[in-house]
Protein backbone atom coordinates (compact mmCIF):
# COMPACT_ATOMS: atom_id res chain seq x y z
CA UNK A 1 0.00 0.00 0.00
CA UNK A 2 2.31 2.48 1.10
CA UNK A 3 4.75 1.53 -1.87
CA UNK A 4 1.60 2.19 -4.28
CA UNK A 5 1.47 5.44 -2.97
CA UNK A 6 4.93 6.19 -3.37
CA UNK A 7 5.21 5.22 -6.78
CA UNK A 8 1.54 7.22 -7.61
CA UNK A 9 3.49 10.74 -5.91
CA UNK A 10 6.72 10.00 -7.59
CA UNK A 11 4.96 9.54 -11.23
CA UNK A 12 2.66 12.67 -10.50
CA UNK A 13 5.58 14.69 -10.08
CA UNK A 14 7.43 13.69 -12.84
CA UNK A 15 4.77 14.14 -15.06
CA UNK A 16 4.00 17.95 -13.15
CA UNK A 17 6.98 18.75 -12.39
CA UNK A 18 7.84 21.91 -13.51
CA UNK A 19 4.71 23.42 -12.01
CA UNK A 20 5.57 21.61 -8.70
CA UNK A 21 9.19 22.96 -8.84
CA UNK A 22 7.54 26.58 -9.56
CA UNK A 23 4.70 26.31 -6.95
CA UNK A 24 6.83 24.76 -4.14
CA UNK A 25 9.89 27.97 -4.62
CA UNK A 26 7.03 30.32 -4.39
CA UNK A 27 6.28 29.03 -1.26
CA UNK A 28 9.58 29.06 0.01
CA UNK A 29 9.92 32.13 -0.12
CA UNK A 30 6.71 32.64 1.70
CA UNK A 31 6.61 30.01 3.90
CA UNK A 32 10.55 30.33 5.53
CA UNK A 33 11.36 26.88 6.74
CA UNK A 34 10.93 25.42 3.56
CA UNK A 35 13.84 24.96 1.57
CA UNK A 36 14.14 25.48 -1.88
CA UNK A 37 17.13 23.38 -2.43
CA UNK A 38 14.94 20.32 -0.53
CA UNK A 39 12.32 21.21 -3.51
CA UNK A 40 15.14 21.26 -5.70
CA UNK A 41 17.77 18.38 -5.26
CA UNK A 42 14.34 15.64 -4.53
CA UNK A 43 12.68 17.06 -8.17
CA UNK A 44 15.77 16.73 -9.96
CA UNK A 45 16.93 13.16 -8.38
CA UNK A 46 13.17 12.16 -10.08
CA UNK A 47 13.64 13.71 -13.06
CA UNK A 48 17.19 12.71 -13.96
CA UNK A 49 17.65 9.38 -12.10
CA UNK A 50 19.75 7.47 -14.39
CA UNK A 51 20.25 9.95 -17.31
CA UNK A 52 23.75 10.31 -18.75
CA UNK A 53 25.68 13.49 -19.18
CA UNK A 54 24.40 15.53 -22.26
CA UNK A 55 23.62 18.56 -23.59
CA UNK A 56 20.05 17.72 -24.28
CA UNK A 57 20.11 16.45 -20.59
CA UNK A 58 21.51 19.61 -19.59
CA UNK A 59 19.08 20.89 -21.63
CA UNK A 60 16.12 19.19 -19.88
CA UNK A 61 17.19 20.31 -16.11
CA UNK A 62 17.82 23.54 -17.21
CA UNK A 63 13.82 23.95 -18.63
CA UNK A 64 12.33 21.65 -15.97
CA UNK A 65 13.97 22.45 -13.17
CA UNK A 66 16.48 25.22 -12.97
CA UNK A 67 14.05 28.31 -14.94
CA UNK A 68 10.67 27.14 -13.37
CA UNK A 69 12.57 27.26 -9.80
CA UNK A 70 13.80 30.71 -10.26
CA UNK A 71 10.61 32.13 -11.79
CA UNK A 72 9.39 30.64 -8.40
CA UNK A 73 11.53 31.98 -6.58
CA UNK A 74 12.00 35.83 -8.10
CA UNK A 75 7.56 35.43 -7.95
CA UNK A 76 7.79 34.49 -4.30
CA UNK A 77 10.33 36.94 -2.99
CA UNK A 78 8.38 40.34 -4.55
CA UNK A 79 5.89 39.55 -1.57
CA UNK A 80 8.52 40.46 1.21
CA UNK A 81 9.91 42.88 -1.17
CA UNK A 82 6.72 44.93 -2.04
CA UNK A 83 5.87 44.67 1.86
CA UNK A 84 9.39 46.30 3.09
CA UNK A 85 8.53 48.86 -0.01
CA UNK A 86 5.58 49.83 1.14
CA UNK A 87 5.24 49.54 4.83
CA UNK A 88 9.22 49.96 5.73
CA UNK A 89 10.90 48.84 9.22
CA UNK A 90 8.23 48.74 11.16
CA UNK A 91 7.06 45.62 9.28
CA UNK A 92 10.22 44.08 9.90
CA UNK A 93 10.33 44.91 13.51
CA UNK A 94 6.38 44.00 13.63
CA UNK A 95 7.08 40.29 11.86
CA UNK A 96 10.83 39.28 11.92
CA UNK A 97 10.26 37.02 14.89
CA UNK A 98 7.77 34.98 12.28
CA UNK A 99 10.14 35.51 9.58
CA UNK A 100 12.99 34.38 11.25
CA UNK A 101 15.03 37.82 10.64
CA UNK A 102 15.38 40.72 12.58
CA UNK A 103 15.88 44.68 11.48
CA UNK A 104 19.80 44.06 12.12
CA UNK A 105 19.86 41.05 10.10
CA UNK A 106 18.68 43.58 7.43
CA UNK A 107 21.20 46.06 8.27
CA UNK A 108 23.54 43.77 8.42
CA UNK A 109 22.66 43.05 4.97
CA UNK A 110 23.27 47.00 3.86
CA UNK A 111 26.65 46.76 5.40
CA UNK A 112 27.86 44.40 3.09
CA UNK A 113 26.42 46.14 -0.11
CA UNK A 114 28.17 49.40 1.40
CA UNK A 115 30.81 47.83 1.61
CA UNK A 116 30.96 46.64 -2.04
CA UNK A 117 31.69 49.03 -5.25
CA UNK A 118 28.72 47.60 -6.99
CA UNK A 119 25.43 47.06 -5.29
CA UNK A 120 24.11 45.12 -8.34
CA UNK A 121 27.20 42.37 -8.48
CA UNK A 122 26.51 42.24 -5.02
CA UNK A 123 23.44 41.39 -4.81
CA UNK A 124 23.51 39.22 -7.58
CA UNK A 125 26.50 36.92 -5.78
CA UNK A 126 24.34 37.05 -2.52
CA UNK A 127 21.62 35.16 -5.14
CA UNK A 128 24.32 32.73 -6.65
CA UNK A 129 25.45 31.49 -3.15
CA UNK A 130 23.01 31.02 0.11
CA UNK A 131 25.18 32.33 2.29
CA UNK A 132 22.82 35.33 3.59
CA UNK A 133 19.32 34.27 4.10
CA UNK A 134 17.21 35.13 1.33
CA UNK A 135 14.58 36.65 3.09
CA UNK A 136 17.11 39.15 4.56
CA UNK A 137 17.59 40.57 0.74
CA UNK A 138 14.35 40.48 -0.27
CA UNK A 139 13.51 42.91 2.69
CA UNK A 140 16.78 44.97 2.19
CA UNK A 141 15.51 45.63 -1.83
CA UNK A 142 12.30 45.92 -0.51
CA UNK A 143 13.45 48.64 2.70
CA UNK A 144 15.71 50.68 0.17
CA UNK A 145 13.71 50.64 -2.81
CA UNK A 146 15.91 48.60 -5.11
CA UNK A 147 15.08 49.52 -8.50
CA UNK A 148 12.45 46.92 -9.11
CA UNK A 149 13.64 46.07 -13.05
CA UNK A 150 17.22 45.33 -11.46
CA UNK A 151 15.72 43.10 -8.84
CA UNK A 152 13.60 40.91 -11.13
CA UNK A 153 17.19 40.33 -13.29
CA UNK A 154 19.53 39.98 -10.42
CA UNK A 155 17.07 37.74 -8.46
CA UNK A 156 16.18 35.40 -11.47
CA UNK A 157 19.68 35.06 -12.88
CA UNK A 158 20.79 34.59 -9.28
CA UNK A 159 18.95 31.92 -8.42
CA UNK A 160 19.15 30.07 -11.72
CA UNK A 161 22.65 30.05 -10.62
CA UNK A 162 21.85 28.10 -7.50
CA UNK A 163 19.58 26.04 -8.47
CA UNK A 164 21.63 24.79 -11.05
CA UNK A 165 24.67 23.94 -8.76
CA UNK A 166 21.47 21.99 -6.79
CA UNK A 167 20.49 20.13 -9.94
CA UNK A 168 23.87 19.05 -10.68
CA UNK A 169 24.34 17.87 -7.23
CA UNK A 170 21.22 15.86 -7.81
CA UNK A 171 21.75 14.73 -10.89
CA UNK A 172 25.29 13.21 -10.55
CA UNK A 173 24.04 12.14 -6.74
CA UNK A 174 21.21 9.90 -8.27
CA UNK A 175 23.76 8.59 -10.91
CA UNK A 176 26.22 7.62 -8.37
CA UNK A 177 23.61 6.04 -6.47
CA UNK A 178 22.21 4.02 -8.92
CA UNK A 179 25.59 2.74 -9.81
CA UNK A 180 25.75 1.73 -6.41
CA UNK A 181 22.53 0.63 -6.25
CA UNK A 182 23.19 -1.91 -8.75
CA UNK A 183 26.30 -2.61 -7.35
CA UNK A 184 24.49 -3.69 -3.95
CA UNK A 185 21.89 -5.48 -5.72
CA UNK A 186 24.03 -7.99 -7.77
CA UNK A 187 26.22 -8.29 -4.71
CA UNK A 188 22.86 -8.80 -2.60
CA UNK A 189 21.90 -11.61 -5.49
CA UNK A 190 25.18 -13.71 -4.94
CA UNK A 191 24.98 -13.54 -1.36
CA UNK A 192 21.36 -14.88 -1.75
CA UNK A 193 22.47 -17.85 -4.06
CA UNK A 194 25.67 -18.09 -2.13
CA UNK A 195 22.66 -19.23 1.00
CA UNK A 196 20.73 -20.91 -0.78
CA UNK A 197 23.65 -23.42 -1.58
CA UNK A 198 24.82 -23.69 1.68
CA UNK A 199 21.40 -24.48 3.33
CA UNK A 200 20.37 -27.29 0.01
CA UNK A 201 24.04 -28.33 0.96
CA UNK A 202 23.30 -29.13 4.61
CA UNK A 203 20.31 -30.62 3.88
CA UNK A 204 21.69 -32.99 1.33
CA UNK A 205 24.98 -33.37 4.11
CA UNK A 206 22.02 -34.18 7.09
CA UNK A 207 19.99 -36.71 4.94
CA UNK A 208 23.05 -38.56 3.98
CA UNK A 209 24.29 -38.57 7.39
CA UNK A 210 20.96 -39.83 8.61
CA UNK A 211 21.04 -42.73 6.25
CA UNK A 212 24.60 -43.98 6.59
CA UNK A 213 23.20 -44.21 10.68
CA UNK A 214 20.28 -46.01 9.64
CA UNK A 215 22.56 -48.35 7.59
CA UNK A 216 25.04 -48.80 10.62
Amino acid sequence: MLSTIISSAESFIISNVSLAVFVGCILEQIIVPIPASLIVLSSTFLVMQGATFSIMALGTLIMKIVIPASLGITVGSLIYYILAYKLGTPFIERTGKYLGVSVEDVEKVGEHINESRYDDVFIFIARCLPIIPAIAINLFCGLIRYDIKKYLVTTFFGSAVQILGWGLLAWFSGNIYHALEAKVSFLGNVVLVIIVLVVVGFIIYSRRQSRKEENN
